[in-house]
């Protein structure tokens, strides 16, 4: 597989296919705002996030335009994340979302990370450095932490909150420690849900037989979940019944792809908060003085590949500023949209 060539891969040998540790930070920090603009496409479209290396692949595809050349970069990034892994910790946990080492990263836990990096961030772009000990204030971690723990029972976030004050330094903390430690405890807390599953399933299997019934699950879910719809219910349970047996295992499964008893980011109900009104009524300010050029722009350069990803960053952005919900995400994408713009228009400017 792919591990298994790059760890063969001798970087010492092939100098120009080593990356500089400051190179493969700013790689890292590109990847994830690639990985966000991708996600909300996928989100809008309806299409299911894909992993990080499942990711990587087809934006090496997209760059390379062949299977094969796709597969080499993906080899070599693997070879030098696995060079600086044991002293970076941003490396690190890179990865981990690309599933090496014996501590892989879910996709579920790489959405929290990218939900708090943008806010802990303030929605700057490039997202990251390329320097590791970045430190923010760390007032501005715990109102993080108490954004991504907004659904998980008070006793929870509290207690990540005391956690996450010994990590600090003071006024400050160091940003790669504690994007690492929220998925730490993401992961504790996602793992008492799934144990909470287990332990449902057990006792809503009223005859003991280790399968669970349509009327055994629907009657089950009445008592933790009565908003769910009868159309969302029936899916769930005709995934299960794919299976020979509707075990417990299959459910847990089936209930993470749902989002079911889950983890779950940000407060339960999703809408604009006054608070916010000001940042976007600047961000829309800033947008209606380039808004036209861009416009124009995307008319003259119309199907070309540089016009059409940037009329889908517009698409993105404009979508945000109207919902008024995410504020750091909105200005993350309003500066990715202007980044691009101005690459745009200088490499079709003559010299």
């Amino acid at each position: 597989g792919v591990v298994r060539q790059a760890e063969s891969q001798d970087l010492e040998r092939n100098p120009e296919l080593q990356m500089s540790r400051v190179q493969l930070l700013d790689f890292i920090s590109k990847v994830y705002s690639e990985k966000m603009i991708a996600d909300e496409i996928d989100d809008r479209a309806r299409i299911a996030r894909q992993t990080l290396p499942e990711f990587l692949y087809d934006l090496h595809l997209e760059i390379k335009g062949e299977p094969r050349q796709a597969e080499k970069a993906l080899i070599n990034i693997v070879a030098n994340v696995r060079t600086y892994d044991v002293v970076s910790q941003r490396v690190h946990v890179f990865g981990r979302f690309l599933n090496l080492g014996g501590q892989p990263l879910p996709l579920e836990a790489f959405t929290i990370y990218l939900s708090a990096l943008v806010k802990l961030q303030n929605g700057q772009f490039p997202l990251l450095p390329p320097i590791d000990n970045l430190s923010i204030e760390a007032a501005r971690g715990l109102k993080v932490i108490e954004y991504i723990f907004a659904q998980a029972p008070s006793v929870v976030r509290s207690k990540v909150l005391v956690e996450a004050d010994h990590i600090s330094s003071g006024k400050y903390i160091d940003l790669d420690k504690l994007l690492a430690f929220i998925v730490e405890q993401w992961k504790e807390e996602a793992g008492r849900a799934e144990e909470r599953l287990r332990a449902l399933f057990v006792a809503s299997d009223s005859d003991g037989d280790g399968n669970l019934d349509f009327g055994e699950f629907t009657g089950m879910v009445s008592h933790v979940a009565g908003s769910k719809r009868q159309r969302e219910l029936l899916r769930m349970y005709g995934e299960m019944t794919l299976n020979k047996t509707v075990d417990c295992n299959t459910f847990v499964r089936v209930c993470r792809k749902f989002r079911f008893f889950t983890f779950e980011v940000g407060p339960i109900k999703r809408t604009a908060d006054p608070a916010c009104k000001p940042v976007f009524d600047l961000l829309t300010q800033e947008w209606a003085k380039v808004e036209q050029v861009v416009t124009e722009l995307l008319v003259v350069l119309d199907g070309m590949a540089a016009a059409n990803r940037l009329q889908q960053l517009v698409v993105i952005l404009r979508r945000k500023m109207s919902e008024r919900m995410d504020p750091e995400e909105a200005w993350h994408m309003y500066r990715i949209v202007i980044h691009d713009f101005v690459s745009v228009l200088r490499s079709h400017t003559p010299a």
